[in-house]
């Protein structure tokens, strides 16, 4: 109900232009910094999302599950329902984001996975429940550099780590890659423009960029993402 109402609230501020993101976290994040179970997260979250959006539609709400147990009605004039994302890599995440959701977002996921796995699962799902098509929002790294070695070294050093995440090490093996210096998208103009067709290709609807590296090729790679948004 607290996430509901200020959901809204920033919705009603901003002329209802907000995506809410949502996901189930980590283990070493929920146990050890918030001090909580992160026992069974997927149960957790079809729960959290079965009773957050109806209360984000306006709509009184008695819900009682397994973890949550939520009952109320939130009204915040001139908002309407935001689109709501599931992060979501697991296949039960994945019906969860299509069923319940707007569509997923993901991190360190290249594009093979999101051709054969991703976009699949989660559009499956929609469609099962009678939901519209989801958006798939792929989140990575991006650099346009004449280093691309140089780049993805620099994330592996800086990221390395995310391969002792389970649910990002899954990924990068169902991609058959090492890690997340191997999915970040580096290289010149036209490399970096292809790889982003390859994605839209795959079954991405929407990329967020997510440059890096010194202010010359941050300002480069801005410049290319300025120019494949344009119209035409």
């Amino acid at each position: 109900m607290a996430l509901a109402g200020q959901a809204l609230t920033v919705q009603a501020a901003t002329g209802n232009r907000l995506t809410l993101g949502i996901g189930p976290g980590h283990k070493h994040q929920v146990e050890t910094a918030l001090g909580m179970s992160y026992e069974r997260p997927a149960r957790h979250t079809r729960e959290y999302l079965s009773a957050l959006m109806p209360l984000l539609r306006g709509e009184p709400v008695r819900f009682d599950g397994e973890i949550h147990h939520v009952a109320g009605h939130i009204r915040t004039p001139g908002a309407r329902p935001p689109s709501v994302l599931l992060a979501a890599l697991g296949p039960v995440m994945l019906r969860t984001a299509g069923e319940l959701a707007d569509g997923t977002v993901t991190v360190w996921t290249g594009v093979r996975t999101v051709a054969t796995h991703i976009a699949p699962l989660v559009t499956a799902a929609a469609d099962a429940a009678g939901r519209p098509a989801p958006r798939v929002v792929v989140n990575l790294p991006i650099a346009v550099t004449d280093d691309p070695g140089g780049a993805r070294a620099w994330i592996a050093e800086h990221f390395g780590g995310s391969r002792q995440v389970p649910s990002y090490r899954a990924l990068f093996e169902r991609e058959g890659v090492s890690g997340a210096g191997d999915v970040v998208i580096a290289g010149d103009e036209r490399h970096v423009s292809g790889e982003l067709r390859r994605f839209a290709d795959a079954g991405a609807t929407e990329f967020i960029a997510v440059p890096f590296g010194p202010p010359e090729q941050i300002a480069r790679t801005l410049t290319v993402l300025g120019g494949l948004n344009e119209p035409g």
